[in-house]
């Protein structure tokens, strides 16, 4: 005989995978580039509602908050800003399928209603090694990157770069510079690698719009401090 339960059966596992498509939670961290964005007022809603950010600071990346994503995409809210319509201004958090460990960088974008923008970095050890650094280049066009004796290009946008020193403890020598004026440097500085620390370097454009200088944000994390 047939068993009818069997297409009940089916029926029901296939509307669980139609939910679990729909719906799924997400772990993530926040860290801003600088004290300003730190000050800031700022919540993310997701299919539960509001959650404020709490204790937000750039000199260390956030507590873990869960979000539970539906049919609509997370957003960073910014209820003191307005956007066209009147509503408080909201900022999509992007959560590509391959990033497992999200970290949220957040940054100045005046064009925005938000007045802010965001990168989504991946910010498991697997992924982002201890000693590692880690460059992101947020102005609008290329740059070069002088370390120690490697000459690296820095593409414009969300991409990254990469660079993992070998050895124990040693100051290194970093200079950053268009390609087309390799002799007008921008940035020059002597660093300290340590292979207990990773970095994310930020490269933006300084306030003055008018200014072609040079941003240069580093924000560390020492895998000795337990969180």
């Amino acid at each position: 005989m047939k068993h009818t339960p069997t297409a009940i059966s089916i029926g029901t596992v296939l509307g669980i995978l139609c939910i679990s498509g729909n719906l799924f939670a997400a772990t993530i961290r926040f860290i801003p580039l600088n004290d300003e964005i730190a000050a800031c007022k700022l919540a993310v809603q997701d299919s539960k509602g509001l959650t404020n950010l709490k204790a937000l600071s750039a000199q260390k990346r956030s507590a873990a908050y869960n979000f539970k994503t539906g049919e609509k995409p997370l957003q960073l809210v910014v209820p003191d800003r307005k956007d066209s319509e009147g509503k408080p201004a909201a900022l999509e958090i992007a959560l590509p399928a391959d990033v497992k460990s999200p970290l949220i960088l957040i940054l100045l974008d005046p064009q925005h209603a938000t007045g802010l923008r965001l990168v989504t970095i991946e910010d498991s050890a697997k992924e982002f090694a201890w000693g590692c650094l880690r460059f992101y280049n947020l102005t609008e066009g290329p740059l070069m990157l002088r370390f120690g004796a490697e000459q690296k290009l820095l593409p414009a946008g969300n991409t990254h770069l990469d660079i993992l020193p070998e050895g124990n403890a040693h100051n290194v020598g970093v200079q950053l510079f268009k390609e087309a004026a390799p002799t007008e440097i921008l940035y020059s500085a002597v660093w300290e690698h340590d292979p207990n620390f990773r970095k994310l370097i930020a490269l933006t454009i300084g306030q003055d719009q008018e200014s072609s200088s040079l941003d240069v944000q580093i924000l560390s994390e020492d895998k000795r401090i337990k969180k």
